[in-house]
């Protein structure tokens, strides 16, 4: 194998040490030990808890997978690295022996570089699937039915991330579903990335948003959404708003519905 390939094949070993968003929700899970009574009644510090703590536990596999790229790396260089390492060691001027050794790990800068440039690609694909899959999956926790449509259902429903309680319902008599859109931040464009509502349709925008202006929640009303957004804003900045709700209050609110 020709050494190019085989730099891009470590990084691609590299990249293995990181589990799917799957995986990452579910160790953040059992490490956090949630209770149902507990996620049911603080819905919102529950997905929080999860969106930090899952990140950390994301940045801890993403330093096991550079460790990994190290290794691999310095495998397939230890005969070099050693003859060289050791001319290194012989240099009695300083100037030069720091010339030399960082002569030795540009190669190695340079990989690091492409494989931060792979993961923070992989860290923008995995945002927004990440909180879609965490609502979902604590919905599911405290045995509220719901589902991520995917394939030909998901592009006959729209936008749509999560549908509660099925997709066929949702297909079938809509007014009978609940149709939800995650959404961590409401970023400029986020309207541009939202479904379309229909009279007959129940969509509610989920965020943990810190950063809602008022402006921004009248979009959400011409919308035709019902958002709920974190304790402290509701009850700070939009007390008033019944369009704006308590995430706390999510569960109680699709048993309602």
């Amino acid at each position: 194998m020709e050494k190019e390939s085989y730099l891009v094949e470590i990084i691609h070993i590299a990249k293995k040490e990181i589990p799917s968003v799957d995986d990452i929700i579910e160790i953040t899970l059992n490490n956090l030990q949630l209770e149902k009574e507990f996620v049911y009644k603080q819905f919102g510090t529950a997905l929080n808890l999860i969106d930090e703590k899952g990140t950390d536990v994301y940045l801890n596999y993403e330093k096991k997978a550079l460790y990994k790229l190290a290794e691999q790396w310095v495998e397939l260089q230890k005969e070099d690295i050693k003859k060289e390492l050791k001319d290194i060691l012989m240099k009695k001027d300083w100037e030069e022996f720091v010339k030399s050794v960082s002569k030795v790990f540009t190669e190695f800068g340079i990989l690091v570089q492409k494989f931060e440039k792979d993961l923070g690609n992989m860290r923008k694909a995995r945002g927004g699937i990440t909180f879609q899959k965490a609502v979902l999956r604590l919905l599911n926790f405290i045995d509220i039915q719901g589902e991520m449509p995917y394939g030909n259902v998901g592009e006959r429903l729209g936008r749509i991330d999560i549908v509660l309680p099925s997709s066929k319902i949702a297909l079938e008599n809509p007014s009978k579903a609940i149709f939800i859109t995650c959404k961590r931040t409401l970023r400029e464009r986020w309207k541009q990335e939202t479904p379309l509502i229909k009279y007959n349709k129940k969509v509610f925008l989920i965020t943990l948003d810190q950063n809602i202006s008022e402006k921004k929640a009248k979009e959400i009303k011409s919308l035709g959404f019902i958002a709920f957004v974190q304790d402290n804003l509701k009850k700070e900045k939009f007390s008033s708003l019944d369009w704006i709700k308590s995430l706390n209050e999510l569960p109680k609110e699709l048993k309602r519905w």
